[in-house]
């Protein structure tokens, strides 16, 4: 296939191509198809773009703010989970706001947690080990687990003493609390009370 300046040059009226025995014409119009065929390239290429696994970070990262004004990751999230949220967020977005949404949004991001939107009481009586004072139809809880510290399998701490071999991992590459009520916005239901219970913290 002919490129985009041997298409313009051939195409241009013959006295022309005559008359440019010195090809100056023909240098001229290099510029043009040289950008010409740079839009070629990026059309040819742009289902790349569209398909999570071969689309580059960055236009992961335009795409994703652009079109659905999501624009923060953690600083540990890898470019694999870039694509599996980049391949996943039209189905967040269907789902935002219940339960099953909220579960599935923050496991995206590591966090394992379970969602209730109703109260655990009959009557009088509790079922399971929790209880909340949430009666009306507008409250959530969002339990969230010790498996939601997405730190190292080498990293141990007891209170500010680090065992193992975990002296040289980072324990700042986590989802902290900030970052749980950050995604928490993204779902949160419109005139809906949403209560965090962290079970990463152990009770005394």
């Amino acid at each position: 296939m002919p490129s985009n300046l041997e298409y313009i040059y051939e195409h241009l009226p013959s006295r022309f191509r005559r008359e440019d025995e010195a090809l100056f014409l023909k240098r001229f119009l290099h510029v043009f198809g040289v950008e010409m065929d740079n839009y070629d390239a990026l059309f040819d290429t742009f289902f790349e773009k569209l398909n999570p696994d071969t689309a580059p970070e960055s236009f992961i990262d335009w795409w994703l703010w652009s079109l659905f004004g999501w624009g923060w990751f953690p600083s540990w999230f890898t470019l694999q989970q870039k694509r599996q949220f980049f391949q996943d967020i039209g189905r967040h977005y269907a789902r935002r706001g219940t339960a099953r949404g909220i579960e599935e949004f923050l496991r995206a991001f590591g966090l394992h947690v379970r969602v209730f939107t109703r109260p655990l009481y009959w009557g009088e009586f509790v079922f399971g080990e929790d209880a909340w004072t949430m009666t009306g139809p507008l409250s959530i809880v969002v339990q969230v687990f010790p498996e939601a510290a997405a730190i190292p399998a080498d990293q141990t701490f007891w209170g500010e003493f680090v065992i193992g071999e975990s002296m040289i991992a980072n324990p700042a590459e986590q989802v902290e609390r900030a970052d749980l009520e950050r995604l928490l916005r993204f779902q949160w239901p419109a005139a809906h009370t949403i209560m965090i219970e962290d079970k990463t913290i152990p009770v005394a």
